[in-house]
């Protein structure tokens, strides 16, 4: 088929790197090679700036400190996509849906706005600002099915323009390059024969690593010397409240010995190399890429059975789901997986088959590629 001149932008104000921005660099780059010339406007002091600079993406800083920023960004905006011939504009975040929506109105007709979805919709937006907000919108791709049902029931976006399109990774960094775990565990400064459960992801309320550190607990009571690997930078311009609540909670448990603080690393496929067990504990997780991310590398997963994980893990077959913010029951599946080490191991063996099938980025790619062109 031949491919119309199609040429992507993405616009986020974040200034954050967590997972949400991770995504975001690679969907420019991804495209990128897959013959979508990309470009990345954002803040010039981010790390996401930094990074898509590096990795070839043209960058253009866009960020006002006016308290007409938003206005101010969406008119930079508009002459920017003019400049740099972009007709594809795809936005991230919800707090960055105003300025694509404002940059399309002064733009040309041959923009298409897109939003990709990563967080939950909250209350109903179906009042006037909210119509005509997502009005501007041509598309919305959201990565699970149950995500887009929300987006219908919570917003007036017709059916016929959201898209699902699940996010993937690029599986050989978690397969056929997976470091030897005596090395991960050597990095990391983790002990070499003790088992060793991790949480990969900022260090956030909404992530809930003081329910893991409580469940280490429990299991140590249950007779099991375990240690668990908080791997993740806390939120940006949130402060340190929540880590500093999780130190103390550290100390108050007496299990400074047994939990490893560390911080974000960009070869992540070290610290999944290094676990036996890996646990998403979210109390609202609406995709979760660090799920996929272990389940690639085979290990057994303890998710939450709340929001996207529930699409990600079929239990007892790919993974254990437990409540949210229920250290008794996340106690109980990790030790169900200490004692059944064939258990463990069917559950690791299933998920990596799973997410090979599932999550590799080229199916991402080319699902992009069919809704970009399609506009």
């Amino acid at each position: 088929m031949t491919i119309p001149a199609i040429r992507v932008a993405s616009y986020c104000s974040s200034p954050s790197w967590g997972g949400l921005e991770m995504n975001v660099v690679r969907f420019l780059h991804w495209n990128n090679e897959n013959g979508l010339p990309a470009v990345f406007y954002g803040r010039p002091e981010s790390q996401m700036f930094r990074e898509a600079g590096r990795l070839g993406i043209l960058v253009r800083p866009l960020n006002s400190t006016l308290k007409t920023g938003d206005l101010v960004n969406a008119f930079r905006l508009s002459r920017m996509l003019r400049a740099d011939g972009i007709n594809r504009l795809v936005v991230h975040q919800s707090q960055d849906l105003f300025v694509g929506a404002v940059a399309r109105r002064l733009s040309s007709g041959g923009l298409r706005f897109i939003y990709s979805q990563h967080m939950h919709i909250g209350r109903d937006k179906k009042d006037w600002f909210h119509r005509w907000l997502y009005g501007q919108v041509d598309a919305v791709a959201t990565p699970v099915q149950w995500l887009a049902d929300r987006v219908m029931e919570k917003t007036s976006i017709p059916r016929d323009r959201i898209h699902v399109v699940p996010r993937g990774i690029e599986m050989d960094r978690f397969t056929l390059a997976q470091p030897d775990r005596a090395a991960a565990r050597e990095r990391l400064r983790l002990p070499k024969d003790k088992l060793v459960l991790g949480v990969v992801g900022r260090l956030d309320p909404k992530k809930c690593q003081d329910t893991v550190v409580r469940a280490l607990k429990i299991v140590h009571d249950a007779g099991h010397e375990a240690h668990l690997l908080l791997m993740g930078n806390q939120t940006f311009s949130e402060g340190d409240e929540y880590v500093m609540r999780v130190q103390a909670l550290i100390r108050e448990l007496a299990m400074g010995e047994f939990v490893h603080l560390r911080p974000h690393q960009d070869d992540v496929e070290w610290a999944y190399a290094a676990l036996d067990i890996f646990v998403l504990a979210s109390k609202s997780e609406a995709y979760g890429m660090v799920t996929i991310e272990a389940m690639s590398s085979g290990l057994p997963v303890i998710g939450t059975a709340d929001g996207g994980t529930l699409s990600l893990i079929t239990p007892g077959e790919t993974g254990l789901l437990v409540p949210p913010q229920d250290e008794r029951k996340l106690a109980d599946a990790i030790l169900a997986l200490v004692r059944d080490k064939d258990l463990a191991a069917r559950l690791g063996r299933r998920a990596r088959r799973e997410a090979l099938e599932r999550f590799p980025h080229t199916r991402q790619v080319e699902a992009w590629k069919r809704l970009l062109i399609g506009l």
